[in-house]
């Protein structure tokens, strides 16, 4: 049979005192006695005491939780933002919830129920490469619960954000595709809307234009997804136009790792005949052959920001305001693109 759970009446039974002053000594309230505080420590260690979660809740209303919603948990991208937000979390005394959407909409709706449905006091979220409504968000925000946005984000919610300045990533992948002597380069996209492929697209675009290269339609790719799979496809029609780019540059490492393959496969070299650039610098970019140019998100950053940003939120939610914060990035050159073979 099952042991139940010590209370806090167990233990004021035993030391013969009141259940509220146990309860002010278990948080080391100063009003109690140091001996009588050691008293009902010592004892609540020794009978193996602990705090109900869901007591606790109801009565502070707060559980202590916030949760992250992330597109895929193994990416080395989304992994170390939520290993930045857990540090930060830690340091409020809160544990964290992760759920993966799966790049599923549907998957992304069910994390948001789980979430409210175990009373999180916060929410940081990044949408799934599917997700076109924002019913589920806007539920948040109705119901006054902290809410931060990073990575894909959109312009439809009025609600806080962490952004790459995916421009200037954009910008400086192109910028130095240009300066290794590519003319034709064409750009990997997402779905259309996800607001960190329009923002790289304007990057691509600025790039061109600034060296008075003309921007075509027929080398704008928009890709079903992020994937290998999708950059492979994209890459192998636009390999097959009468005039084929001489470079790709791809809203994700994984679309361009996937027309790394497409390269291959038609025998033509990299960087020498096809130069490629990705965006999020993953670990399987430092790792493939030949390794991949990419630009760095520093998700560190993205993730301290969105935690600081919401925990702001829960702390001061009075006068918190709704804001976005832009974290730079840059470009790492590698061998996918070095064609005047710079040390890298």
């Amino acid at each position: 049979m099952a042991q139940r759970p010590i209370t806090i009446k167990d233990i004021a039974e035993k030391l013969n005192i009141s259940v509220s002053t146990v309860s002010r000594a278990l948080k080391d309230n100063h009003e109690i006695s140091a001996q009588t505080r050691k008293a009902v420590q010592d004892l609540a260690k020794e009978l193996g005491y602990k705090p109900n979660p869901i007591a606790v809740a109801l009565k502070t209303h707060k559980s202590y939780t916030i949760g992250v919603v992330v597109p895929q948990i193994v990416s080395t991208f989304f992994a170390t933002v939520v290993r930045q937000i857990e540090e930060v979390a830690d340091s409020h005394g809160y544990n964290v919830l992760v759920m993966s959407s799966n790049e599923s909409m549907t998957k992304e709706k069910k994390n948001v129920d789980v979430l409210l449905a175990n009373r999180a006091d916060g929410i940081i979220l990044s949408f799934a490469h599917e997700t076109d409504n924002y019913d589920h968000v806007k539920m948040i925000q109705n119901l006054g619960i902290p809410l931060v946005l990073f990575d894909r984000t959109t312009n439809e919610l009025e609600a806080s954000k962490v952004v790459t300045d995916s421009v200037a990533g954009g910008f400086q992948a192109v910028q130095h595709l240009i300066f290794e002597g590519c003319k034709r380069i064409a750009l990997l996209m997402g779905p259309e809307h996800i607001n960190t492929g329009g923002n790289r697209m304007r990057g691509y675009i600025k790039a061109l234009e600034t060296n008075g290269m003309t921007v075509k339609p027929e080398y704008i790719y928009h890709c079903t997804d992020f994937s290998t799979d999708a950059g492979k496809q994209a890459a192998t029609e636009l390999l097959s136009l009468p005039e084929p780019p001489d470079a790709f540059f791809g809203i994700s490492d994984d679309l361009v790792i996937g027309a790394m393959d497409a390269v291959k496969e038609k025998g033509l070299s990299i960087p020498e005949d096809v130069a490629l650039v990705g965006f999020s610098n993953t670990k399987r970019s430092r790792y493939i052959s030949p390794t991949l140019s990419s630009i760095n998100q520093f998700p560190e950053k993205i993730g301290k920001a969105a935690a600081d940003m919401l925990f702001e939120q829960i702390v001061n939610s009075k006068y918190a305001r709704v804001k976005t914060e832009v974290v730079s990035c840059e470009l790492v050159v590698r061998d996918s693109s070095n064609r005047k073979g710079l040390e890298i």
